[in-house]
This record gives C-alpha cells, structure tokens and sequence, in this order.
C-alpha cells in the first residue's frame, strides 16, 4: 500500500552530551504531528553504539565519530533508524541506532512531518520484527506507484 501526505519540515539541534536515539524517541510523542520521516543529519557523537545487519549484540564504537548518515521514521509506537558514522581513519560503520550515541558537539537534523498519516510499529508473524503499518489519517487516498 502507498500513501502519500503533504509534509512540514522541522530543524532541530541535539546538545553535547544528549542521546541521540532517546531524544528522536521523544519527538513524535508530541501533538499534534505524530508521524516523521528523517530528512538529513549531520553532527559528531562521543562513541557510538548499533546493530549491524542480522546481528545478535550491539557493536561499541569508540572515540570521536562524524555522523555520516541517518535514515528513518519515527511515530509514538517506535522508530526505526539507521545510522552511519565515520572515524578520524576514515573507516565507515553502520547499522540500527541504539540507544548510546551521545551528542559530541552537535547533531543537526531535519525531519518531515507527516500530518495525514499514521505510522505504527506492529509485529510481524513473516518477519518476527515490529514492523511498519501505514494509515491514511482522515480522508487520505491511496496512490498506486
């Protein structure tokens, strides 16, 4: 199913010291948009912490960490988001955000709000994750890709 939604776009600016993960947690607990996407991020973290594809425990990054990359969505049930850093040698990491990314001296992100939809974070019985169910809020139609 495909739906779309006209969209509204918030900055916001994460602190040193601030988890990363927890506080886009947060966000879409707030009235009245309850629904984002994440546009672009760019900052830097104190270490970092994810799970890489199909693995079991969390992989620790130490030290000074660029923010490369991040990718996802966000709603009041759960978020789902993936991020990629960069080290001072240049090498890349990457996989699910976990809680323990600290802010090292900023991170600047740009999401949009999806007003007309519904995001929700339910269980499938196929995959065995919680996984994304999208709603039409009110008087939304279906778009055939």
């Amino acid at each position: 199913m495909n739906l779309s939604s006209q969209g509204r776009f918030d900055a916001l600016r994460l602190s040193p010291g601030m988890d990363l993960r927890l506080a886009l947690e947060r966000y879409p607990k707030r009235p009245p948009n309850r629904a984002f996407a994440v546009v672009t991020c760019c900052g830097s973290l104190d270490g970092a912490r994810l799970r890489p594809a199909a693995a079991s425990a969390a992989l620790d990054i130490p030290g000074a960490l660029e923010i490369l990359s991040l990718s996802g969505t966000l709603s009041p049930s759960g978020v789902h988001l993936h991020l990629s850093v960069g080290d001072a040698n240049a090498a890349v990491f990457g996989g699910h955000l976990l809680p323990g990314c600290r802010i090292r001296t900023t991170a600047e992100i740009v999401l949009v709000a999806l007003p007309g939809l519904t995001l929700r974070r339910q269980h499938d019985a196929r995959t065995g994750w919680r996984e994304l169910t999208i709603r039409p809020r009110s008087g939304l139609r279906k778009r055939s890709v």
